[in-house]
């Protein structure tokens, strides 16, 4: 990962870094919410997304610290992405604990393209040069890869599935949830069945989505691929403090971060 080259040299302004109100109280979760519910398949993996809701600070304020603190470009575009991420895993854990998918994917969605953006940042020629055409304003889809090709949002993720083999997949089912689709009328629309279990000729429509109507696989696949995006996208921010101002190829010990 090319995560060094060329860096411009400048101090860093770590001021007075602090996160949201409470952010690092625990969510606990409530009665009612999916992890209560199905506690034995659901508890566990609420309450991961709930600490890598905390964590984002404490990881945010490990990387701008390192290397004395001097503030590069890719500091600046990984800080935008860790107040994204924090609010989008904010807002899912709101999502989950209410029976909202329908809010809840479309911010892992998100969360994809964080980690889209950031695969490729990464692993650019010259990470800084990407990281600098953010700073100015421009954006992603106004640079072309190696091949010449712009990068789009489809070809982000073509970039990113070599090294996020998981990501295609989940990418394209949350992306139905984004825009009106057929996700939505599949989720709002069921037909009734008789006493045998056989499809009637009787539409069922409420609103809100009944808990029933949601099945616990579909629970348990947002929460996982949540908690799997979510940790990639930390993933880049440590190699990050790791490599940070040092000569390329060199790596600093963070064992103790």
């Amino acid at each position: 990962m090319s995560l060094v080259p060329g860096l411009s040299q400048g101090k860093g302004i770590m001021g007075g870094m602090t996160g949201p109100r409470t952010y690092r109280e625990n969510r606990p979760i409530a009665d009612g919410s999916p992890g209560a519910v199905h506690a034995a398949e659901l508890a566990k993996g609420r309450k991961r997304v709930d600490v890598l809701r905390w964590h984002h600070v404490e990881l945010s304020r490990r990387f701008l610290a390192a290397s004395g603190g001097d503030l590069y470009e890719i500091d600046l575009v990984l800080s935008g992405v860790m107040v994204r991420s924090y609010s989008l895993v904010d807002g899912f854990i709101d999502a989950f604990d209410t029976w909202n998918p329908v809010v809840a994917a479309p911010l892992l969605r998100m969360q994809l393209d964080n980690l889209v953006r950031l695969s490729y940042m990464c692993r650019a020629p010259s990470s800084t040069d990407v990281a600098r055409h953010l700073v100015l304003g421009g954006e992603f889809r106004s640079l072309r890869d190696s091949d010449g090709k712009l990068l789009t949002d489809a070809r982000l993720l073509h970039h990113a599935q070599e090294f996020h083999p998981w990501i295609a997949a989940v990418y394209r089912a949350t992306s139905g949830w984004i825009h009106f689709s057929p996700a939505h009328v599949y989720a709002a629309v069921r037909l009734e069945r008789d006493a045998a279990g056989q499809a009637t000729d009787t539409f069922n429509i409420t609103i809100p989505l009944p808990p029933e109507h949601i099945p616990l696989s579909a629970l348990e696949e947002l929460l996982g691929a949540m908690t799997k995006a979510t940790e990639e996208v930390f993933s880049y921010a440590e190699v990050w403090e790791q490599r940070k101002g040092l000569p390329l190829g060199e790596v600093r010990d963070v064992s103790s971060s």
